[in-house]
Formats: structure tokens, sequence, C-alpha cells
């Protein structure tokens, strides 16, 4: 069986082999990531893509999956390095909305897309792919969005395995290096866009050939695919919800910080895995919120100011005149860690020369999951002073009768919020 193939026997094994535990971690990624759409909606960014796209199933996927990216707090699966959240959910829900199917539908097609992603994620490298300027959420986005859709138009195994072969002749996505801007974050959203209509197509006869990721992509990717993952569970269940509105390579710095208990520093080095080290910065003067997300220098001062979980912290793209100077180092050694634990040493010095050094897995990580209460509170905070029984129809996503409440639910939101 080629890898597309085996990919499309996962996604539509997957709503099958999830027990309940799963099928409600599933509705809470739903939960989450609306949280993070509609965040995303006041995000700086935001605003020329609300103007520029229209209301199209199309545009629509491709703004809220962008939104749901703008402030890098959106689940993540370490081992692949990719983010299936953006991709996935905002493509669910909305052909859900499109199609007329219930919330219990919506579920499947979570998990169908989150392994089609995942899975692609791990067979090439997942963090490994940075080092040679791919971003794997961008590149195999389309693949999880397909798989998705497929779950929701009823496509056979046969038809989902077309609609990943359409998603995957124009996969592609590099790794934004220096300046990230706008056109970062509209690849999640093209990812997500492209893969929903490529089941489209699919569903209408188009084919495309099953052999893509077999030798053109390992051609291109310089890496052959690797043997299939363990079939067991889904790998819904070992995606991390984010506590913090930054890189994510970035969370490790801010937990060592916060460990230390270091409120007042005089330099802070901060050593990251070299795989990790292509998409963030310790710029003191970023050109906006895109590269104060990855900037070293902003993590510290979020955790030095205790805003870890504020997203205007880094939507201001400014520092503070306080916040200490910051060495950012590649650590070879943390590379050991990858690709499960994205490490982070993190070395203080303090006004009373004291040197304090700890090394940090993660929040959020599959070693240290975030608590379901701080998904919650993450939620309510990113939606704040909205009236809505939203949270509650996520949370039963299996027994809503129409998935289109919830979308209903986050176009009102975003509404209420100034989003378009």
């Amino acid at each position: 069986m080629s890898t597309l193939g085996d990919l499309a026997a996962r996604a539509a094994r997957a709503p099958r082999a999830a027990a309940e535990d799963a099928r409600r971690l599933a509705a809470l990624h739903v939960l989450d990531t609306t949280g993070c759409v509609v965040s995303g909606a006041a995000h700086p960014i935001a605003g020329p893509l609300a103007s520029h796209f229209g209301e199209s199933l199309r545009d629509r996927v491709l703004r809220w999956s962008a939104q749901a990216h703008l402030d890098e707090f959106d689940a993540l699966h370490a081992g692949a390095a990719v983010v299936p959240a953006a991709v996935v959910v905002p493509a669910a829900l909305l052909v859900a909305e499109r199609e007329g199917r219930p919330g219990a539908a919506v579920v499947d097609a979570v998990l169908a897309g989150y392994e089609a992603v995942v899975e692609a994620g791990l067979r090439f490298g997942g963090a490994a792919l940075y080092a040679s300027g791919w971003w794997p959420t961008a590149l195999f986005g389309p693949l999880g969005a397909a798989a998705a859709t497929a779950v929701l138009l009823d496509l056979d195994e046969e038809r989902t395995a077309s609609a990943l072969a359409v998603a995957a002749a124009g996969l592609g996505g590099l790794l934004s290096s220096g300046r990230f801007g706008e056109a970062h974050y509209l690849l999640p959203g093209r990812a997500a866009a492209d893969g929903v209509e490529a089941a489209y197509l699919a569903r209408a006869g188009a084919t495309g050939s099953p052999a893509l990721l077999d030798r053109p992509a390992a051609l291109a990717l310089a890496r052959p695919p690797a043997p299939a993952s363990p079939v067991a569970g889904v790998h819904l269940e070992h995606c991390g919800f984010k506590p913090y509105p930054c890189a994510r390579p970035l969370h490790a710095v801010i937990d060592a910080l916060l460990e230390l208990g270091v409120r007042d520093a005089t330099h802070v080095e901060v050593a990251l895995p070299s795989a990790l080290m292509p998409f963030v910065n310790a710029d003191r003067e970023v050109p906006g919120p895109a590269e104060a997300s990855a900037g070293a220098a902003f993590a510290v001062a979020a955790a030095l100011s205790g805003t870890t979980e504020d997203v205007s912290t880094f939507r201001r793209a400014r520092l503070a005149a306080d916040v200490p100077p910051v060495t950012l180092v590649p650590d070879p050694a943390l590379d050991a860690l990858l690709p499960d634990h994205w490490a982070a040493r993190v070395t203080v010095e303090t006004p009373a020369g004291e040197v304090s050094r700890r090394v940090v897995d993660a929040l959020g990580s599959p070693a240290r999951p975030l608590p379901e209460e701080a998904v919650l509170k993450k939620f309510d905070t990113l939606t704040a002073g909205v009236p809505t029984d939203w949270r509650d129809r996520c949370l039963r996503l299996d027994d809503l009768d129409d998935a289109a409440a919830l979308t209903r639910d986050i176009a009102r939101t975003m509404e209420h919020q100034g989003g378009r």
C-alpha cells in the first residue's frame, strides 16, 4: 500500500478506534481551537485577511484557519511538529455547517484529520524538517483538512485516498525566515482550504497519483517516509494544548523561569535544541507581533512580568526597557530529547551575582499535559464578555444535532469582538 493509501486507511479507522475519552478530548480540541479563532479575529494581522476574503466556503476556511494560528495558541503534536488544530478544526466545522452534519460527524472528522496530518509529519521527520526549510504544518496540513472533509462527505476509503492524492499534488510550505508577516499565517489557511477543496473534487471524481509521498515527496524532502506508526488509539490523544501564546520552543523557556521563580535578572541565556532554532529569535526590536511571538526576549519578558497567558504581551511587539539582555544559543544535547520533548536550558544571572540554571520540558507536552480545567479557563479568557452557551455545546459535541449552532456562535462572537 502507498503512504497516501495508508494515511487514508488510518483516517477512516480513527473514528472507529477512538475510545469515549478520545472523543471527549476531540470536543475539547474543537473548543480550544474555536477560542483561538475568535481571539485571532482581534489580532493586528487579522485586519488585512478579513478585508480581503469573502464568505465562500474556501475563504471562510482560509480565514478561520489563519486566525486559529495567529496567536500561536493552537494545539500541537510535538513528535510530528504540526499544529493540526488550525488546519483541521475550522475545516471540519465549516464543512459540517455547509453539509448540515451533526456534532458527532465533526468529532469523527477531527479524529480523522488529526490522524492524517500527524502521521504524515511523523513519517517525514517532524521537527527535523525545519533544518531544511520546511514548515511541517503547511506541508502536510492539506492532508488533514482533506481527511476531515472526506468523513463529512461520507467518502469511502478509495475516494478518501483520492482526496489525499489531490491534496498532496500541491504540497509545499517553506518555513519563514527573518520576517514572518501575514504570509506565514496564510499558509495554514491555504493548507486547510486546499484540503477541503481536494475532498470535494474527489467526490466529483477527481483522482491523483497515490505515489506522491513515496517518491516525489521523498526526493523533494531528501528523506523517504518512515515506517508506519504503531496502530494503537489515535494520534489526537498525543496532541498537547498550549498554555502560552507564543512559539512552542519558547514554552519551555517560560516554564523554566517560572520554576526558578526569578523576577529580576541582569542576563538570561536561552539554549534550545538546534533543530528548533530556525524560527525563533532573540531580537529586542521586531517588525511586528508575528516575530514577537517567536522571540526569546518576549518570552522572558512575559515570564518575568507574570503575563505569560496574555496575548497582548506578544501582540504589542515592544519590550519594556527593564527586560534584561537575552542570549539565544543552540544546544545539540537537547536534540537528543526530540521529537517528543521540546526542552530548554535557561541560565539566569541576578543582580546579586547569583546564577541559576534549569532544564525543563514544557507544560503541554505529552509528559506534562495541560489539565482540562486549564483549557477551559483559557477558552473563557479568549472569549471573555460574550454571553453564549457555546462552551456547553462544544463539550457535548457528540450529542449536538446541528453543528451549525457552533459556527453561528463563532461568527456572532467575532462580530461582537470586532472581527468579521
